[in-house]
């Protein structure tokens, strides 16, 4: 609340008669239940912040639900309307939504006017058309500097994360080990060899590796799927994923590894060489790389991972465009706090086969 205000609020409790409360009278003839009442009502003037969204719709509404923002309010091109209106509302905040299209000029002529009267400002990026980024303020010098950060991704966090992935990896892969050679017996006996297939995928910067599974699919399953162009393109248009009833290139001992995503354990073998991690984005096969446009340089930063929020929140039954941008909110939040929640929902999603094909 702006100053004046307080002390009008002030004035007004100290000057005011008392009412007629109920409460114990004190010695100096004042009831002790109005004093209490009246510091409860100073108390929440001061607290109460009014807010002001300056945008367009529907974003700024929904915005404004975020914040407990009193109104939203549209800029003029000028800007003149836009500070009478705000001189009229007294904000003790404004927050300006960027996705909106307001002139910088405009923008900075009012926020700078706004701060010289004690308003706090906030500038509000845009949640599409852009990277998730991390912000946070310095002082050099006289200078106040906002720094934008897209990837959170030190020498140090990738130490530890490396770290992570071996000790986790060498104890998954001794755990896990007589479940490795039921696996690998099964797929044997019912459909030879290879036991393990590899399919090219995309790593960090770009860079191509082969990604292990357990076999699922009849032998030359990829020129099988390459030598049919209808088939080729359902493929495409179903997120780069046949649903199994419609894949003839699957077996009935694939399917049932693929819905308990068992094919996926020797992935464990990638986390250990370094081509992938155990938390990070998809692995992505080549062609799906376009679906990022110019974001692709920000998700090829980082190593693919074996679970992420997309394989927890639905997994093949979320498609593009929905799959990169969870895959570029991940990427531009991730930390390792983040992890440990995707890992405990790892198993729940694993056991409930969400999204598995």
């Amino acid at each position: 609340m702006r100053p004046e205000l307080v002390h009008e609020a002030e004035t007004a409790l100290v000057t005011a008669p008392l009412p007629a409360v109920d409460g114990q009278v004190a010695s100096n003839g004042r009831r002790e239940g109005w004093t209490s009442h009246a510091f409860t009502t100073l108390a929440e003037t001061r607290g109460r912040r009014r807010c002001i969204v300056v945008g367009a719709e529907p974003g700024a509404q929904a915005l404004a639900r975020l914040v407990d923002a009193a109104r939203v309010v549209e800029s003029d091109r000028m800007g003149v309307q836009l500070m009478e209106r705000l001189l009229r509302e007294a904000p003790d905040e404004v927050y300006f939504d960027l996705g909106t299209g307001i002139d910088e000029h405009v923008m900075a002529r009012v926020g700078a006017r706004l701060l010289m009267d004690g308003v706090a400002v906030h500038f509000v990026l845009p949640e599409f058309g852009r990277p998730p980024v991390r912000a946070h303020a310095v002082h050099i010098g006289s200078h106040s500097i906002i720094s934008l950060h897209a990837v959170p991704d030190t020498l140090v966090s990738r130490a530890i994360r490396r770290a992570i992935d071996i000790l986790g990896t060498a104890a998954l892969l001794v755990v896990l080990s007589p479940l490795f050679a039921l696996v690998a017996a099964l797929v044997w006996w019912r459909m030879g060899r290879p036991i393990i297939h590899a399919q090219q995928r995309v790593g960090r910067s770009g860079r191509l590796f082969p990604l292990y599974k357990f076999r699922s699919m009849v032998a030359d399953a990829e020129h099988l799927l390459r030598a049919s162009p209808e088939l080729y393109e359902r493929y495409v248009a179903s997120n780069f994923k046949l649903p199994p009833e419609e894949d003839p290139r699957i077996t009935p001992l694939g399917r049932f590894l693929r819905r308990a995503s068992l094919d996926e354990l020797p992935q464990l073998w990638n986390v250990l060489k370094g081509h992938m991690s155990l938390f990070g984005p998809r692995a992505i096969v080549p062609e799906e790389v376009a679906n990022y446009g110019d974001y692709a340089r920000m998700l090829l930063r980082v190593k693919p991972g074996l679970t992420g929020f997309w394989q927890v929140s639905g997994r093949s039954s979320i498609g593009y465009p929905e799959r990169a941008r969870m895959d570029l909110q991940y990427v531009g939040r991730r930390s390792l706090r983040e992890d440990l929640r995707i890992l405990l929902r790892t198993l729940p999603a694993v056991l409930q086969q969400r999204g598995a094909l």
